[in-house]
């Protein structure tokens, strides 16, 4: 209860409470000797029984919107003797005071299921038992929200039985009739978690790439097609398909895979990083078969990163910090990827015409000395390429940098680096530090001394001290 109300006094406050009510009760009647000595018998297990009760109206009162203490509530009550009536009442309380809240009617339907384990003989009944009680819980609130306890509830008890074939085929018969139920009525039971889920039950029974997933999903994107764990899940299954024969994989499938990726998801969801790595994880399987150019590979990424920095222009306007810093990861992320695909490109291969394909969208066939196997030591004639592209095209991130200086070998180019990197947000200790342990170690110490008096002008007062300490430890060591 303290937890709950936020308040270290709460549960003293309650207790206290339901004791004045038991004195006051007390006082106000008339009891002989023979029944104060029988209640003294029973006291320990009255007072606890009486004061949970107590206790549990007055929290009820003062959080009456908190199903998740009533749920805490029954597994304490699980863990005494003689609670059944005190657990009845609780239970009852939130059949009437969550009637439209479907987390809490999945809860009234499987409460029971606590007490049974997956080896009982009682757990069939059990089972059947919970289904009836979705059923009519579905009866009463046929919402997308309660469809998805169902579905959920089917699926978890049909792994937790994987060793009754029994249960699991009575189980995935119900799963494939509320599936159906769904889909029948996709307009009014439908949301982007529950197609979700129909889609892991479709996956399981009639595979990954089957027409009968594809088919949902591409249903699914167009119902929310800002959902990128949707997007995610068909592209996938259609990238299987084309891999497994279900679907054609030459040009034709190739190009629409695609227009679906650029045209449609990574507009809808430009800042899903799972969705760009799926992008980038096809596109370099695609380069690794010669079914794309080096050029069209790079296009990809200077327009994910054009994309993406799109998206924190609006997301600047708005006040949620979270989200740019997800976006400013993002970035950071594809800018590294790029500069390791380049780094793993084959010995000889240049970026530098790749830079003048950066907008073209062709889709002609790669000439065949392009269709090698990428070198082991890693190509960093590419990477000093890439990072050139990034610094005229993108807006380079401290992360990217950081990359480019493990990657290089030449100690101009990593000072060039270092240099550009402090550029990126001179407030930033770390870029700068890194920049003079460069220089210091490269015994350059006027130019370090140089660096750290501009630092020293970015870098916030508080800071300072720190900042101070940390470059004269360079010198100790």
């Amino acid at each position: 209860l303290a937890e709950e109300a936020d308040d270290d006094l709460m549960v003293e406050k309650l207790t206290e409470k339901a004791l004045a009510q038991l004195d006051q009760k007390a006082a106000n009647s008339e009891l002989s000797d023979e029944k104060r000595a029988a209640m003294a018998q029973q006291a320990d297990a009255y007072l606890q029984g009486a004061v949970a009760q107590i206790v549990f109206e007055q929290a009820v009162q003062a959080i009456p919107d908190d199903l998740e203490f009533r749920q805490e509530f029954i597994s304490v009550l699980s863990q005494f003797a003689d609670m059944t009536q005190l657990r009845q009442l609780v239970l009852d309380s939130i059949q009437r005071d969550f009637a439209a809240d479907a987390e809490a009617r999945a809860f009234l339907c499987t409460v029971h299921l606590g007490a049974v384990s997956a080896e009982s003989p009682e757990l069939v009944d059990a089972l059947q038992r919970a289904a009836a009680g979705f059923k009519q819980a579905l009866g009463a609130l046929d919402t997308p929200a309660m469809w998805s306890q169902y579905i959920a509830f089917l699926a978890q008890w049909r792994e937790t039985c994987a060793g009754t074939d029994s249960l699991r085929a009575y189980l995935a018969a119900l799963l494939k009739r509320a599936v159906a139920a769904i889909s029948d009525n996709r307009d009014t039971r439908l949301s982007a978690e529950l197609a979700l889920a129909c889609a892991s039950e479709l996956e399981s029974s009639h595979g990954a790439a089957s027409m009968e997933l594809l088919n949902w999903l591409a249903d699914a994107t167009q119902r929310f097609a800002e959902s990128a764990e949707l997007w995610h899940r068909r592209l996938a299954a259609l990238i299987a398909a084309s891999h497994d024969g279900t679907v054609a994989s030459g040009a034709a499938s190739l190009a629409r895979i695609d227009s679906l990726f650029s045209g449609q998801a990574l507009s809808q969801a430009a800042g899903s990083r799972a969705l760009w790595d799926l992008w980038f994880d096809w596109t370099e399987q695609c380069f690794g078969r010669g079914q794309v150019s080096v050029g069209q590979v790079q296009s990809r990424f200077i327009s994910a990163f054009a994309r993406v920095t799109q998206q924190r222009t609006v997301q600047a306007v708005s006040t949620d910090s979270d989200g740019m810093a997800r976006l400013r990861a993002l970035l950071a992320h594809l800018q590294v990827r790029y500069v390791d695909w380049a780094w793993g490109l084959p010995a000889g291969c240049s970026l530098s015409e790749a830079v003048e394909l950066a907008h073209d969208d062709s889709d002609s066939e790669p000439d065949s000395d392009e269709r090698m196997e990428p070198q082991t030591a890693g190509n960093l004639d590419a990477v000093r390429q890439a990072y050139r592209n990034v610094s005229r095209q993108a807006f380079p991130t401290p992360g990217f940098y950081r990359r480019c200086i493990e990657l290089e070998t030449d100690a101009k180019q990593q000072t060039m680096l270092h240099e550009m990197a402090c550029r990126v947000d001179a407030a930033d200790t770390q870029p700068w530090l890194a920049y003079l342990a460069h220089l210091v170690g490269l015994q350059q110490l006027t130019q370090a001394s140089q660096v750290y008096w501009r630092a020293s002008k970015s870098i916030p007062e508080d800071q300072q001290p720190a900042f101070a300490a940390a470059y004269q430890a360079m010198f100790s060591s």
